[in-house]
């Protein structure tokens, strides 16, 4: 179970960091800060089928989207996805975005980064273009059809 102010970096140099891990809200959230450089590799388009996700820009531009929406946030703006709606974000600024981020309630989500970033740390992937990162990442998922 992650704990607060675990670092998980992704090959693609991303970061994501457990700020407030859900055993601090008896499960009612999960708060973490992602450092996304620029061109870091997307998350697949994805629901949430049981949970809110929330985002803050503490620093740059962030993109998402939320069922067919772009939108470019800046800092101190914020968006949020509505249980069940697809959506997911990239970073094309250029530059590092920083952006706070809360999934309600926590449910798997930081159990999920972490066995994102334990299972391709252990089978060597090391560079973003990866082609096998789709492959580990896709049975990452099925594993948790309850938050993603």
């Amino acid at each position: 179970m992650a704990t607060r102010d675990e670092r998980f970096k992704m090959p693609d140099g991303s970061v994501y960091i457990v700020r407030r891990p859900a055993v601090d809200s008896d499960g009612a959230f999960v708060e973490m800060e992602f450092v996304l450089p620029s061109g870091c590799v997307p998350p697949p388009p994805h629901v949430h089928p049981h949970q809110v996700e929330d985002y803050e820009v503490l620093q740059g531009r962030f993109d998402v989207v939320v069922d067919g929406r772009w939108r470019t946030l800046g800092p101190g703006e914020s968006a949020s996805v509505p249980v069940g709606a697809l959506h997911t974000f990239k970073n094309r600024s250029g530059a590092t975005v920083r952006v706070r981020n809360w999934h309600r309630p926590a449910m798997r989500f930081e159990e999920f980064i972490e066995r994102t970033y334990r299972t391709l740390r252990a089978v060597g992937v090391t560079r973003k273009r990866d082609p096998r990162v789709a492959l580990y990442l896709s049975r990452v998922m099925l594993d948790f059809g309850d938050t993603l």
